[in-house]
């Protein structure tokens, strides 16, 4: 049985960006970039104006004061869109908006607030340095300045820059299709009341936000009962997707036949087992280029094994460089007992204390007590070589769903060793 470290390398080590594909920049947040963009003009074009002000020569202002303010000539009014059509001369002035080009002649801007009037004659109480409160041309991008490099997870600011660019397609990663495989004959769908020995299907509906979160398309497939055929054709058929998730059949019991269908569909096994808590009986390994996860059946192993190995996957396939779990380093609360030999992922609620980060467990760490995980901000790393972690020490927490409420420092990709290198 391999480690949590050596399964996440194994993970990593198995799977690659996808191909590219063109969409609108306005679905492009969030996606990474396949091309270097480059500005096809100086931005701006010309030189314009900071602020709402007066066009001015600084050699007309040189002695103005508010005790004695130089009074100039307004001989044109210029708005963002328009283009002067006066040469400021000796004595005059420019009305200029913000944005507005600048007049020719004219080497700086006075803003309204420095002046008295607004009439065909301004007073003007303080003195000009040329270049004032004026945006030059190029100053934001040169003709052939590279924008942004391939590789680059778009901002909504850098949607603004493509827009300035006149990109209104770009080229991006393509985002991975993602199959959802649940098996089992207790499952029922979400509209239906369980009874007897069934339950609810929640595994394949917290996989599918978990999915969305990453930012992949999720597709929960038609349960596939506990019979050997019937998981054959469900697996089947997910192999039409990039990426294929399978809930519960992994183990060794009677009726666990997704191995057996995985093995007969020409999977290359890369491992089955991780010395984890929980998430023991993780499988994972690839049909051509696309990896398949063998997820345990209990929904707190399936939604952590998900958060562990196949998100980051996922965020790879997708073209991003950092793929691990955001993370920060708390304190126990209390003293938390953790498996021996094996790296326990204890669910744990987060509060800021007065020296940082406070950790305490959600509860029953039970793999079928999926209200724990809903409780959690993030999964406590309990070390393998440790059996106890007392109440004041400091530990690992992985950070679970959107972060800004706990505040995440830089994500990293295992567990206990050092950063994978990809």
């Amino acid at each position: 049985m391999i480690s949590a470290d050596q399964a996440i390398q194994i993970v990593l080590e198995n799977v690659a960006p996808l191909g590219v594909e063109r969409i609108p920049i306005v679905e492009a947040a969030g996606r990474v970039l396949a091309q270097d963009i480059s500005s096809p003009r100086d931005i701006p074009g010309f030189d314009n104006s900071a602020m709402d002000g007066y066009a001015v020569r600084a050699a007309d202002l040189a002695k103005a004061s508010e005790a004695s303010p130089v009074k100039l000539t307004v001989v044109e009014t210029v708005g963002a869109g328009m283009m002067p059509t006066r040469r400021v001369s000796a004595g005059e002035a420019v009305r200029t908006m913000t944005g507005a080009p600048i007049a020719e002649g004219a080497d700086a801007i006075i803003p309204v607030e420095r002046t008295r009037g607004g009439g065909t004659v301004v007073e003007f109480l303080v003195p000009a340095e040329k270049g004032a409160s004026i945006r030059p041309r190029g100053e934001d991008l040169r003709l052939g300045e590279l924008v942004m490099s391939a590789g680059k997870t778009l901002k909504p600011a850098d949607l603004g820059m493509l827009a300035s660019v006149n990109r209104a397609m770009v080229e991006v990663i393509r985002r991975p299709r993602v199959a959802i495989v649940a098996t089992g004959d207790e499952l029922v769908d979400v509209d239906q009341s369980p009874v007897g020995p069934q339950v609810v299907n929640s595994s394949a509906y917290a996989l599918g936000g978990a999915i969305r979160e990453a930012g992949a398309e999720a597709v929960i497939l038609k349960v596939a009962r506990d019979d050997a055929r019937e998981i054959r054709e469900r697996l089947a058929e997910a192999m039409t997707f990039d990426v294929v998730l399978s809930t519960g059949g992994v183990s060794v019991g009677q009726f666990d036949h997704v191995t057996g269908a995985l093995d007969e569909l020409g999977m290359r096994q890369l491992f089955h087992g991780v010395a984890q808590k929980p998430g023991r009986p993780l499988k994972f390994g690839t049909v051509g280029y696309r990896p398949i996860f063998g997820l345990p059946g209990n929904p707190v192993s399936t939604l952590v094994c998900f958060y562990l190995y196949a998100r980051p996957a996922i965020l790879k396939m997708s073209g991003m460089r950092r793929v691990g779990l955001p993370r920060v380093r708390a304190r126990c609360a209390v003293d938390i007992k953790v498996g021996k030999d094996v790296t326990e992922f204890v669910r744990v609620k987060l509060e800021r204390g007065a020296d940082g980060w406070v950790a305490t467990p959600t509860g029953s760490q039970g793999s079928g007590i999926l209200s724990s995980l809903s409780r959690a901000d993030g999964l406590l790393i309990g070390p393998s070589t440790e059996t106890l972690l007392k109440a004041g020490a400091q530990a690992t927490v992985l950070l679970l769903g959107p972060d800004g409420d706990v505040g995440a420092v830089a994500a990293d990709e295992l567990f206990e060793g050092r950063r994978h290198s990809q």
